[in-house]
Order: C-alpha cells, then structure tokens, then sequence
C-alpha cells in the first residue's frame, strides 16, 4: 500500500516537473487579452442603433428608457443633444465632458453610421465635439483591421503576417489618453465588423498574442502597400533611424497599379500653393538612395519655397514619394468670331511615380508574393523588419 501511494506521488511529481516551465514562463503563456481603444468617428452627428430587435444597453442618467433600438446625436446651436428613435420630437442636451457608453449583447454588433462595431461604444463629448471610440479585445479588433488592410482573398501567410504587424503596431500605442488608435490611414485602417472574415479570423486566430521585438521592446511595426522596388530607410521618411527599419528588395511587382500618373492644372496649384502664386517651375533637389524625392524647390509668381516630398505628396494627394514631376507646356486652339486660331498656352503639371505609401517596413504586395512562394509569416516578417524576434506578447515588452 506504501509502494502504490509513492508510485502516484511520483508520477505527479514528474506530470508538474514536466509542466512547470511553461506555467512559470511569462514568454510563453499570454496574458490576458490586451484592450484597445479605437476612434471610428469624430463627426457633428452620428447615428447609432441596433443590428436587430435585441435593444441597446445605454448607461446614462438622463436616459429612463431600457428598450432602446436607436438614437442619433448631433451638435446643434454649440450644444449637443440627443433623440431616441421611439420619440424623434423629444431631445435630451449632453453637456461637455459627459460621455455614453453602449453595450449590446448581439453578436452583429451595434450600428455606427454605416458600418457596425462588436465590443463597448464609448460616446465622448468634449468642446462640443462628439467622439466615437470602440472599446474591445485586440485579437478581435485584429479580425477585422487584417481585412481592412489587406485583401482577405490572399494568402493565409500573408494575411498572418498581416496580423502579427497589425498586432504589434496597435499594442505600441496603448494607453495613449481618450483613444489609443485612429481608424484610418493614420494608423491602421479598422472597419468593423465588416472586414472581418473567416479567412482574417483564422490568421489572427493561428498567431494570437504573437507580436515582433527589438531588443525585447515592441518594434514601429509600419508597413505599406507597395514600394516600388525597395522599401525606405525610416530615417529618410521620419527623423527616427531605427535599425530594423530598413531598406530591402522589394518583392511587388505583381501589383497591377505599381505605375501611377498625377496631372494637376494651373487653378489647383494656385488652390494648393496660394502663397507662392501657384507652380510655374519646379526643381528636385536631392533624393534618397531608393530613388524617392527629399526635397525639392517650387516656383511660383510670388517666389519660391523648398518642400519636403513628404509634405508635397500630401498637398497633392499621391501615392508615394517614388516620383519625378514635369512642367508641360500644353495649349488649345480657341476660334475667335471670325473663325481664325486664338492659340492660347497654358502650363500644367504631371507627376509620374511608382509604389504605394511611405515604402517603410513591410510592403504588403511584397508579403503576398512571398506567402506565394511558400514563405512562412514568421520568414516574411524577419525579411522585411530585421534583427527581430517574433513571439508572444507580455506587458514588460512594452
């Protein structure tokens, strides 16, 4: 009897010796799922309502109603205030610094706008802006920003890659204030629960909680569509250098709208440029060593100024700042009343380039055709961001 009580103090001996290492590593095992604080919208008026007859839960004084299916705020005479779909004629006023919070127990989320939102909706009014932020999980928020930012038909490699940047990227700018993250170009782009697939729920689901480090410190996980050929230093896009932000061979060549083309007339560049009249001349006057544009000078009626490509790009509205511009004389034959040429000359601008987004980081187009090819998320991720790790994530990382 003494023989068979050591026999299974020993095998639990060897089960929890077996098991320790991973109960006591923090590398390992995740934590709990990380939250994240997204802005969807910052607008005068934001209607809100729910997916189905599964009311919304509103936490709000002023508000006695339990059965809510929807209710539209709007800023109106520096006041905001609020009606319920049941009695349109009736309005509630919020005042600043008061905020909503908006709970549903459906699955199809609530409404916003046009697109809808799992998780919490906070409705934040501050010096009668109103502020829209989703509260949720970030491997749920994940879901649907993988199929906001990339194509959810591609390859799953790719799309895992996707998630793991994404991932690494969103938890970087936690705990920032009001939100953590835009919903837009400015950071990632997030649509709800619209983007989200089964394909972009597997790849977040297959690489949950992986995030890539330098140095055991979340890295700027940036990533574009496509570079043009080679991604970009960072110090040449932002004044950062940093050492697993650099330039790589480029792998986007299949992307069918690498080329592009920009004509812009005379009258917009008198809008763009008003204080130098315009662009009646234009110089490049120093570029990286991929090719994209630093500075240039631009000339106008009433003077001159040295521009950054970066700022240019965004005045203008182009896709990166992989391009060369040229003044063009161009005119038109104009009949005066007797029939005779009226030839009249006018100068306009063309910008030719090739790629998509700052070229820093990850190219998009470059980790499909990778993933293709039969490289792993992990492969595409260290190829593109250099020197780094890839594993679970932990708060001290941050």
């Amino acid at each position: 009897m003494e023989y068979k009580i050591n026999k299974e103090a020993l095998k639990i001996f060897i089960i929890f010796f077996c098991i320790y290492p991973f109960l006591s590593s923090k590398s390992v095992l995740p934590l709990s799922e990380p939250i994240i604080k997204v802005l969807i919208a910052e607008d005068e008026k934001i209607r809100v309502r729910a997916d189905s007859s599964i009311p919304l839960n509103i936490q709000e004084s002023i508000i006695h109603k339990r059965k809510i299916k929807g209710l539209t705020i709007k800023r109106l005479n520096h006041k905001i205030i609020l009606s319920l779909d049941s009695n349109k004629d009736k309005y509630f006023e919020i005042s600043n610094n008061k905020s909503l919070i908006i709970r549903s127990s459906d699955r199809r989320g609530i409404w916003i706008n046009s697109k809808r939102y799992p998780g919490e909706i906070n409705i934040i009014f501050r010096n009668n802006k109103i502020l829209v932020i989703n509260v949720l999980g970030v491997e749920k928020y994940l879901n649907s920003v993988v199929g906001s930012e990339m194509p959810h038909k591609w390859h799953i490699e790719a799309l895992k890659a996707q998630a793991i940047a994404s991932r690494t990227y969103a938890l970087k700018k936690t705990n920032n204030g009001l939100y953590d993250i835009d919903s837009t170009q400015t950071d990632q782009v997030y649509n709800g629960l619209e983007s989200s697939t089964l394909k972009t729920r597997r790849a977040v689901r297959e690489t949950r909680s992986l995030v890539i480090t330098h140095k055991n410190k979340l890295i700027n996980a940036l990533f574009h569509s496509s570079s043009g050929g080679m991604t970009e230093n960072s110090e040449e896009v932002w004044s950062n250098s940093y050492p697993y932000l650099v330039t790589v061979k480029d792998f986007d060549q299949k992307n069918p709208k690498i080329s592009w083309k920009k004509e812009v007339s005379k009258s917009e560049l008198k809008e763009i440029f008003p204080m130098i009249g315009g662009i009646q001349q234009i110089e490049v006057l120093n570029i990286t060593e991929t090719g994209r544009i630093k500075n240039l000078k631009i000339t106008g009626a009433y003077g001159e100024k040295v521009i950054t490509g970066k700022e240019f790009r965004s005045k203008l509205g182009l896709k990166s700042t992989l391009f060369r511009p040229t003044i063009l004389e161009n005119f038109y034959d104009k009949k005066d009343s007797n029939n005779q040429s009226n030839i009249q000359f006018y100068p306009y601008l063309t910008i030719s380039g090739i790629g998509a987004g700052h070229g820093v980081g990850m190219s998009q187009w470059g980790a499909r055709y990778m993933a293709e090819k039969g490289y792993k998320a992990n492969q595409i991720l260290k190829y593109f961001y250099k020197g780094v790790d890839i594993k679970p994530f932990i708060r001290r990382y941050k």
